[in-house]
């Protein structure tokens, strides 16, 4: 299977300046996020974070291209159709294809500078459920090299971890303990689950897997996901009674934070791609062993039902929701400075909280809408109280995040947001509807005078056709002669033509005046942002549009 043109691009979404500020690109975010196919679906978001000149990049492009084999996507649409997996290795490309999709090269000096995500987003329907999820890959900076502070380091790291649900962590021939300092700081960040709110045992992040390049030590630890799991069981991770408190707190912390850890061992993948500047990533260059143990890990990772879906808060978020927490994310972090574990915290809890008071608000709305043929100028606080009513009993039986403190917060925040869109737009009805008192009078007195003269044209219009045949009669009973019969016949049918006019006008000057009762009901519609509602006439606009369809 050839791969030679993908169907996105790298694009990066976040970067240090030469003072070593974050800047956001939101242009790119705003794209990468507007999707109509993605706002709606779970999402897995895939990560890869490690050192520098690590083959972050490298692997990445391989994962691209498992799954554009097996995936449809925004820019490559196919039918979501039941997952096939093959076991041969096609899905790898030609042996001597170039490798393409994120920026990589051999070298000393690194290639990928902060945060960059593929612009293509994989679409695909879980077999067993039926749920429709939407796959992000994400790629980040290499950490420690001599061009990147502490600073750097750490907030690369954390938002790596606090924004995917599958993070791998690249590495080269060993875990060293700093790196595992620099993880547990990371995870101190987002430990906001370990609150009240939260349930016993339950963990922040979701997946972590250490992805070890050039293993040396395959007699001990043999290559693989296998090999590499009894690696951190018995080393990485492992707590003994003789461990230094500071080497114990470190691993206690990562395996309270990961709902799972896991490991692979990859051996070298030969000279040809370690140590070539001209490699472009043919699978010709690679080692046999090398190959099959990327081919394995990739599937291990990338199979359906090994995805898992981002949680916050141990629930389950959309494309629209991720959007909002990488932008908080992302903003928290542009100060030089290192944010504290609180700070983190908190806007995490706003983020969360923030969508559930649009969301009771959004229902605010619909019900208002719902009940739009009750408002009159007596009504409309009645229906207000019953929907926010409503919207409130939503905001309590609805799973939260913070303290108590933070759910009394936000429900006032909710209550006073629904009192202010009712006092601004009760404000507006109220001196809509006394304007329009007095044009509801007149056009009532406008159709009762029209129904009167509609009813004395249909009068004199049906005496005038009796005395025409009543005229006929006469004329074929020889009472009158032809010549008397055609002057009366003459004037009754010019009588008739005119109050047929009559009535014509009447009904024109009927449509015109329940035409203007239409625009009178548009004109003062009270717009509550997800409806219009029709006050006065007591007509929804909605319904109006309906019946011109």
């Amino acid at each position: 299977m050839s791969h030679e043109h993908l169907h996105g691009k790298p694009i990066t979404v976040l970067t240090f300046s030469e003072t070593k500020e974050i800047i956001i690109d939101n242009d790119e975010l705003e794209k990468m996020f507007n999707y109509p196919e993605i706002q709606e679906r779970k999402v897995v978001i895939l990560s890869l974070i490690g050192a520098f000149r690590g083959g972050k990049s490298f692997f990445l492009d391989y994962c691209l291209r498992f799954l554009y084999a097996h995936f449809p996507s925004i820019n490559n649409p196919w039918e979501e159709t039941q997952f096939i997996f093959e076991t041969n290795d096609s899905w790898l490309g030609e042996p001597d294809e170039p490798l393409t999709g994120f920026s990589w090269r051999s070298g000393t000096k690194r290639d990928t500078t902060g945060i960059i995500m593929w612009s293509d987003v994989f679409l695909h329907t879980i077999d067993r459920t039926g749920e429709k999820i939407a796959i992000f890959v994400m790629d980040t900076q290499g950490l420690f090299d001599n061009e990147s502070t502490p600073a750097d380091n750490s907030r690369i790291f954390a938002l790596g971890t606090v924004i995917s649900s599958i993070q791998v962590l690249n590495l080269m021939n060993r875990v060293q303990e700093d790196q595992l300092q620099y993880l547990q700081f990371a995870t101190e960040f987002t430990k906001f689950t370990t609150v009240e709110t939260v349930e016993e045992n339950q963990k922040p992040f979701q997946n972590l897997t250490f992805l070890i390049r050039d293993w040396t030590n395959d007699e001990e630890f043999e290559f693989g996901i296998e090999g590499g799991n009894k690696y951190f069981e018995e080393e990485v991770l492992k707590i003994t009674a003789t461990q230094m408190p500071e080497l114990r707190s470190v691993r206690e912390s990562i395996k309270s934070s990961f709902e799972h850890i896991g490991c692979c061992l990859l051996p070298h993948p030969g000279r040809a791609v370690a140590g070539r500047k001209t490699y472009d990533g043919k699978l010709s260059g690679m080692e046999k062993d090398f190959k099959e143990e990327l081919k394995k890990f990739i599937e291990h990772l990338l199979l359906p039902d090994n995805m898992i879906l981002k949680k916050i808060n141990a629930q389950e978020i959309t494309g629209k929701e991720l959007r909002t927490y990488i932008e908080k994310y992302f903003k928290l972090f542009q100060s030089n400075e290192i944010p504290e574990t609180k700070t983190i915290y908190e806007m995490t809890v706003e983020s969360h909280m923030s969508n559930l008071v649009k969301s009771c608000i959004h229902d605010y709305y619909l019900t208002i809408y719902r009940n739009d043929y009750l408002l009159t100028d007596k009504s409309i606080t009645t229906v207000h109280q019953n929907c926010k009513a409503r919207a409130l009993k939503l905001y309590e039986s609805e799973k939260k995040m913070g303290t108590s403190e933070h759910e009394e917060k936000y429900k006032a925040i909710l209550s006073n947001e629904i009192e202010k869109i009712f006092i601004d737009s009760h404000n507006n009805l109220v001196n809509k509807f006394k304007g329009i008192e007095e044009i509801k009078e007149q056009l009532k007195d406008a159709l009762a005078r029209e129904k009167l003269q509609k009813e004395e044209a249909e009068k004199s219009k049906q005496t005038a056709e009796s005395k025409l045949k009543d005229l006929e009669e006469k004329l074929n009973k020889k009472l009158i002669s032809v010549k008397e019969y055609t002057n009366q016949k003459i004037i009754l049918t010019e009588r008739m033509a005119a109050e047929k006019k009559k009535l014509e006008d009447i009904e024109a000057k009927d449509k015109e005046n329940t035409s203007f009762g239409w625009k009178l009901a548009k004109a003062v519609g009270l717009v509550l942002g997800v409806g219009v509602l029709a006050a006065g006439l007591g007509i929804s606009l909605m319904a109006q549009l309906g019946a011109e369809r």
